[in-house]
């Protein structure tokens, strides 16, 4: 399969307003998002873009080398956005028979879970995946900001939610905001109503399981922190600070 990765990447972030632009040990966090991906190689991924409404997102992207797929400014999330990349470079002649979906706060995504997700989409029954990773128990699992997910005994996602989920004692699993998806379950996916579950949730992944979509969750050990927030931020310069994050 051939592989796509796109990056989506808005401003106007409501809880970090330019969030893409902000510096990471230096670096825009854009910048960060894309090497890393890129640095997985041209079998994990053909070819890498980010997709963005915003030119100063556009031009700092083709500054440090990097090609920029300009989107229209009222997606409503990132999946509508690296549909809209996807087809914006099909009508320049360029086809992919999958997509990865890596989101721009993601600034230490690993290589190894890029090509994890393209070889789990590699599988004959595959169409929609994703990346979990198990957690100790501790009070992450009640931040909102950490969503979680409980799988079947398949490895299927039975659930996610801002809520700490499975109840009681023990380890969770955090899910890490990778997607991949064929090109023909991205364009289906792109067509589905929204539910009750993921309006009050606000994860869109509950519409795909709400319209019956399965979606496989691999594991992976990589520990990948995003960013929402300014706080966030914080806390990743202070990890690279204590040598816990390589910067």
């Amino acid at each position: 399969m051939k592989m796509l990765v796109v990056i989506p990447a808005r401003f106007g972030s409501t809880r970090f307003p330019g969030k893409p632009l902000a510096m990471v040990a230096g670096v825009p966090m854009i910048q960060r998002v894309f090497e890393r991906v890129a640095s997985a190689g041209p079998e994990a991924c053909a070819k890498v873009v980010v997709a963005t409404d915003d030119a100063r997102i556009a031009d700092v992207v083709r500054g440090f080398g990097g090609e920029a797929v300009m989107t229209s400014a009222d997606c409503p999330n990132g999946t509508v956005r690296c549909h809209e990349a996807v087809v914006a470079l099909e009508e320049q002649g360029e086809l992919f028979d999958g997509v990865l979906n890596v989101q721009g706060d993601e600034p230490f995504v690993h290589p190894d879970q890029i090509a994890q997700l393209a070889e789990m989409l590699q599988k004959p029954d595959a169409a929609v995946v994703t990346l979990a990773k198990s957690m100790p128990a501790d009070p992450e699992i009640h931040s909102p900001h950490r969503v979680k997910v409980v799988r079947d005994l398949a490895g299927r996602a039975q659930m996610f939610s801002r809520s700490p989920i499975p109840h009681g004692d023990g380890p969770w699993m955090q899910h890490v905001g990778l997607y991949g998806f064929t090109r023909t379950a991205l364009e289906a996916l792109v067509q589905l109503s929204p539910t009750p579950l993921e309006l009050r949730e606000k994860l869109e992944q509950l519409r795909w399981l709400d319209h019956g979509w399965r979606i496989d969750v691999g594991t992976t050990t990589h520990l990948t922190p995003s960013v929402d927030t300014p706080e966030d931020l914080a806390a990743i310069e202070g990890l690279i600070a204590d040598g816990n994050l390589g910067a």
